[in-house]
């Protein structure tokens, strides 16, 4: 531009000194490059940073589609390069492995609800256990005092019975000893008889005698063994006694040490199984519904649909073919007509007085002598100068000496053209006119219009 001013300058010079209104002085041999360099210091460096232009890019974010599932291809209605909105089939996978899937997980659901149906059952089974025993208990408690008061029985008729049995062994003692001394009566008279020394008659009352305490001590000492056996059998008795409240005095033991904390253990797990909870739901039926919406969620994702709206680039995918949920391997490259951004990029001196809001013009080598108004939507802030690789090692410090520019987003503010319909990787350039130096908008504005028209030729 400073060329083309200057060879305007230089023609109207020429045309004064030919028409004889100057002189060809040293002073206006020499002025056209004082003209350029006034232009250069007064206009075109001031305009560099009021109103600075750079190179445009269009671009467009290309979604690589990759399944969440994996399955066969079934089919592909989609066509390259065809319009689609949000949510347009793209392709479909076998749904038949998924669906029964999640048939089965909701059967497992309503076997869930079911089992904790069992828990609960279980629980309230487990809890009355623990109050059947703790009532063995008190029943084995009242038997322990019943069989302690029948060994107590048991052995007072012991010592009833050893008291009897002395009894009478002490009576068939004496007995014994007066049939002794009726013995020895009952021979004497019966010597003195036969030497015709004593009576009939007390041979006779001797022998009735000896006959009676014979008769006595034969009824005591049956006495005696009866009560002997009688000692026996309540002997036996009270050790029958014993022997039953040790039994049941075990059973006791085992029922308070051993049964009960079981049985309280066994309830315990019953309900707490059976209250899992997790919200207001149990855990056995959240977790089959999760199992199930996962599954519903996979049945779902074999319709593989359209992100955003805009068109499949390339399409290579075909029924019969299997595809993969791995991140390693796109099956279409998806372009995303609503996302569109066109940035220009601007030296960072030039950037300090770029504000979003700002006028812009942008022209685009796709649409040759068209120049479309556009405003800052908003400015890049970082560039790949600011980007370091993680690595294990020390990175070196040596920086460029050249400024990496930025990037200014820029939307298009003209009804003459859709943002949306721009292409990926156009390109071109723009103009934003800040609120510097706004005297050199105009020549800026010109520029801009020649590199519309220059696009006409320039490829």
């Amino acid at each position: 531009m400073i060329v083309f001013l200057t060879l305007l300058y230089v023609g109207v010079l020429a045309v004064a000194i030919k028409m004889g209104l100057i002189k060809p002085t040293l002073f206006w041999k020499i002025s056209p490059a004082i003209w350029m360099i006034v232009l250069f210091i007064l206009l075109f460096l001031p305009m560099q940073w009021g109103a600075p232009s750079g190179n445009v890019n269009v671009y467009q974010p290309i979604i690589e589609i990759v399944p969440n599932v994996s399955g066969e291809v079934i089919d592909v209605p989609v066509k390259p390069l065809a319009p689609l909105e949000s949510g347009d089939v793209l392709f479909q996978i076998d749904p038949v492995p998924f669906q029964a899937t999640v048939d089965g997980l909701r059967a497992q659901l309503e076997a869930a609800k079911q089992d904790v149906e069992r828990l609960d059952a279980s629980a309230k089974a487990a809890a009355a256990s623990v109050d059947t025993t703790k009532d063995e208990i008190e029943i084995q408690k009242s038997n322990v005092e019943s069989a302690e008061a029948q060994v107590a029985v048991a052995e007072n008729n012991l010592q009833q019975a050893e008291s009897q049995r002395d009894k009478s062994l002490r009576f068939a003692e004496d007995l014994k000893g007066q049939l002794d001394a009726a013995k020895r009566e009952l021979d004497r008279q019966r010597k003195l008889l036969a030497q015709n020394a004593g009576s009939a008659s007390e041979s006779d009352r001797a022998e009735a005698q000896y006959t009676n305490f014979l008769s006595q001590f034969n009824v005591a000492m049956s006495d005696a063994r009866l009560a002997e056996q009688n000692v026996s059998g309540t002997r036996l008795t009270l050790e029958a006694e014993k022997a039953n409240a040790n039994a049941v005095r075990l059973r006791l033991d085992q029922l308070v040490q051993a049964e009960l904390p079981r049985v309280t253990e066994v309830a315990r797990e019953a309900r707490l199984a059976a209250d899992s909870m997790v919200g207001d739901e149990h855990t056995l039926v959240a977790k089959a519904r999760a199992q199930l919406e996962a599954a519903e969620f996979d049945l779902e994702q074999t319709t593989v649909r359209a992100p955003a709206k805009g068109h499949v680039a390339f399409l290579s995918l075909r029924p019969g073919q299997r595809v993969a949920s791995l991140p390693m391997r796109s099956w279409m490259a998806f372009i995303d007509h609503e996302k569109t951004e066109i940035v220009v990029s601007i030296n960072q001196f030039a950037l300090r007085h770029v504000r979003p809001g700002q006028d812009a013009e942008v022209t685009f080598k796709i649409y040759p002598g068209k120049v479309f108004k556009a405003k800052v939507n908003r400015i890049v802030d970082v560039n790949s100068s600011a980007q370091l690789q993680a690595s294990g090692q020390i990175g070196a410090l040596n920086h460029s000496d050249t400024a990496e520019p930025y990037g200014v987003i820029l939307e298009i503010d003209d009804d003459a053209i859709d943002p949306m319909m721009l292409a990926g990787g156009a390109s071109g350039s723009a103009t934003i006119y800040t609120n510097s130096m706004q005297a050199t908008h105009v020549i800026r504005r010109v520029m801009i219009r020649m590199d519309a028209w220059l696009n006409y030729i320039v490829p």
